[in-house]
């Protein structure tokens, strides 16, 4: 792991003290002193992680240390424009350590800068100062839809793309089994599954910054659940339920653990079930989940949310379908998302083989029918319910200008990749992908979920069915076109069918 994944640091600036004694005429370099130009503090060496790579997750965390000359107290290091947390500096001034703060994916310079602002150098006797750069690495988690339950991880490279196994070939054990649901907390140190089976349990995992391994915390049954969601302050956890038709809802601790909020779980105003995936809009005061049930014509359920306590209120007029089109077509969805303005959410329409959208009232929440649903250009016979899905999953690039959806199935020739670009005045999209069985959209297994990377440079495919596996791509930032990486896919080790959903760390 930390031989693969041994990409370059950056280094940042912190600040020296000079005072002059005036009664001395002399220059007293103490602790408080800031140090004048021709003391600039020189970098010679760097090691993080006990003598490890230069690497940690974007969450932060891990130990750095810095060595060198002219560090002066209240010096800090820098990783890149992220500036390491509880920086030390030893008491001949040679030395500086630190925590790694929560930065972006990507390689970046190590600097120190002491008290005057002053910035760091790399010392003459440094031959290859590329030696001293840091990678902060994503890390992206599959959950399995089948038994046994099982988390697998992989560590992105943040120049290429490319993934390493995290080496826990047999995945991390949740507490349950086939988990409709994987979720992140905002902070990117906790991670929880949604296991359907079973009976019916959230799974809590901690996660290592430097190599991503997971711990299992804590486990809470919880009857059927599925998509989950957070607020986006951390404070608050749901989990949209598919057969108790209600979505249950959790207080979150700084330290992870859960506790039931009062009133939980909330009603979904609807008599059918098959609730799927959830969403809540950038403010935090809107929860939306998607319905699949073909009975009822689905539709999007949305709730207020109170901002103290977290409970839910149904928005007046939920669910809430786009009823647009001659004929309607049904609005039977599974994963959804909100664009970063939020403004419009979409969904796949899961067996419609279309993107359906949706105009947010950012006052009361309710929703109404954006634009004609959007075919994803697959022509597959799906088949029959339950297997005739024709769209899954749902992810928009973190600048809002390229959605991106799956359209797969259990069916061997049903393994593609959808891309669209949105218009930023109208909310309207238009794709770009094709349907070629030897395009670059067409998958290696038949994809469920679909997550792009937090610098919006990589798109990842998560396939459960006909070959378990991830497929990688890169994103045109112009079109909004995807490229398959080398390798362009990977091999996840289960058999039968495989993980059906994802996260990935931003």
């Amino acid at each position: 792991m930390k031989k693969n994944l041994k990409v370059l640091t950056f280094a940042s600036i912190t600040a020296i003290s000079v005072i002059l004694s005036f009664t001395q005429c002399a220059k007293n370099f103490d602790s408080e002193s800031f140090a004048p130009a021709e003391f600039k503090a020189k970098i010679k060496g760097a090691t993080a992680n006990g003598g490890g790579a230069l690497y940690c997750s974007i969450s932060g965390g891990c130990p750095l240390t810095v060595t060198g000359t002219n560090f002066y107290a209240g010096a800090k290091v820098y990783v890149g424009p992220y500036e390491c947390l509880e920086s030390s500096v030893n008491g001949d001034n040679t030395q500086i350590s630190c925590k790694v703060g929560p930065g972006k994916s990507g390689v970046f310079d190590i600097s120190v800068r002491n008290r005057d602002g002053n910035g760091s150098i790399i010392d003459p006797s440094v031959s290859d100062p590329t030696t001293l750069q840091f990678s902060y690495a994503s890390f992206l988690y599959l959950a399995n839809q089948s038994n046994p339950g099982r988390v697998y991880g992989y560590a992105q490279n943040p120049t290429t793309g490319a993934l390493l196994n995290m080496g826990a070939g047999a995945g991390f054990a949740t507490t349950g089994s086939t988990s409709y649901g994987i979720v992140l907390h905002p902070n990117n140190k906790y991670i929880y599954t949604a296991d359907y089976g079973s009976g019916g349990t959230i799974s809590f995992f901690s996660i290592n910054p430097l190599n991503g391994f997971l711990t299992l915390a804590a486990t809470y049954p919880n009857p059927s659940a599925s998509g989950p969601a957070f607020h986006p302050s951390g404070k608050f956890l749901y989990v949209a339920n598919v057969q108790t038709n209600n979505v249950s809802a959790y207080a979150v601790a700084d330290d992870g653990t859960l506790s039931t909020i009062v009133g939980a779980p909330f009603a979904s105003g609807v008599s059918t079930t098959e609730l799927n995936s959830s969403v809540i809009d950038p403010t935090g005061k809107f929860l939306y989940v998607s319905n699949s049930s073909t009975s009822g014509g689905g539709g999007v359920i949305g709730y207020a949310i109170d901002q103290t306590t977290g409970a839910l209120s149904l928005i007046p007029g939920s669910p809430f379908k786009n009823i647009l089109g001659s004929p309607v077509t049904p609005s039977t969805g599974d994963g959804i998302t909100i664009h970063p303005n939020g403004r419009w959410l979409f969904i796949g329409g899961i067996r419609q083989k279309k993107v359906i959208s949706y105009e947010i009232d950012t006052t009361t929440g309710a929703l109404s029918g954006l634009e004609i649903p959007v075919s994803n250009g697959n022509l597959t016979d799906y088949g029959t319910s339950p297997f005739a899905w024709g769209g899954s999953g749902v992810s928009i690039s973190p600048d809002g200008r390229f959605l991106f959806g799956t359209a797969g199935s259990p069916s061997t020739a049903d393994k593609f990749v959808t891309a669209y670009t949105i218009d930023l005045t109208t909310g309207f999209v238009s794709r770009v992908s094709n349907t070629s069985p030897t395009g670059q959209y067409f998958t290696n297994g038949s994809p469920n979920d679909i997550k792009v990377d937090s610098n919006g440079a990589f798109a990842y495919t998560c396939n459960p069915y006909n070959n378990a596996s991830i497929d990688a791509y890169r994103i045109n930032s112009s079109t909004g076109q995807l490229t398959h990486l080398t390798p362009s896919s990977y091999a996840i080790p289960i058999v039968g069918s495989g993980p059906g959903t994802m996260v990935i760390q931003k």
